[in-house]
């Protein structure tokens, strides 16, 4: 399969795409769907993250996918939580090409989980901008849903979910389809098309987050 990278100019500094209150959306629990939620993570203070963890069950949550290769909450999560099933599929988020096996881990969870209408996952990173947003657009591309309707859905749930891995997302999941080679790069193309038509100024949306948890 020929690789097309990421065309990351769309992800760019532009005063023109960049969402309102982002700083206030980081730890927010965006419902994508009655299934699936995404967020930032867990506070690292202990009686904020036992208050999300609270909301969480409150809402409805069951299982965690937890997407940080630098963190991990499992331990919190048992002791506070024992209800709710973590899964750790940690990796950095470099902005370099995702694996196969990465996208093919999410798509197992999100089967499983999808199984029972009764269970509700979150799915997160550190920020909840690119790592948990790409992973829920995984879940979701491969349980039947449209890419394009999948990137809307995400980014109207969460406006600062920039989606980088979606290009890789598509690309893995066409190919693993049995796609040709044109089949491959028309998904690539709408994928494309989606985003340039919904920029985002991921460095704007990082640093109002930032400011935030300085704060």
């Amino acid at each position: 399969m020929r690789y097309i990278k990421t065309p990351h100019h769309l992800f760019a500094r532009n005063p023109q795409a960049r969402p309102s209150n982002a700083g206030a959306i980081w730890r927010r629990l965006c419902w994508v769907n009655e299934q699936v939620a995404v967020s930032g993570d867990l506070s690292n203070h202990d009686s904020e993250a036992l208050g999300q963890l609270q909301k969480w069950m409150s809402e409805g949550v069951t299982d965690i996918i937890d997407l940080r290769g630098e963190a991990s909450h499992e331990s919190f999560v048992a002791k506070h939580a024992p209800g709710i099933t973590y899964h750790w599929l940690g990796v950095d988020d470099e902005g370099g090409r995702r694996s196969g096996e990465w996208f093919e881990a999410i798509e197992a969870l999100a089967q499983m989980i999808f199984k029972d209408s009764k269970r509700k996952v979150v799915i997160h990173c550190h920020m909840g901008v690119n790592r948990g947003p790409s992973a829920a657009f995984t879940a979701l591309i491969t349980n039947g849903i449209n890419p394009v309707e999948a990137l809307t859905q995400i980014r109207s749930a969460r406006p600062v979910a920039s989606m980088m891995y979606s290009f890789d997302a598509i690309q893995w999941f066409a190919h693993r389809e049995g796609k040709s080679a044109s089949e491959i790069e028309l998904a690539f193309q709408e994928v494309l098309e989606w985003h340039t038509d919904n920029p985002l100024d991921v460095s704007y949306c990082i640093a109002q987050l930032g400011n935030r948890y300085a704060a």
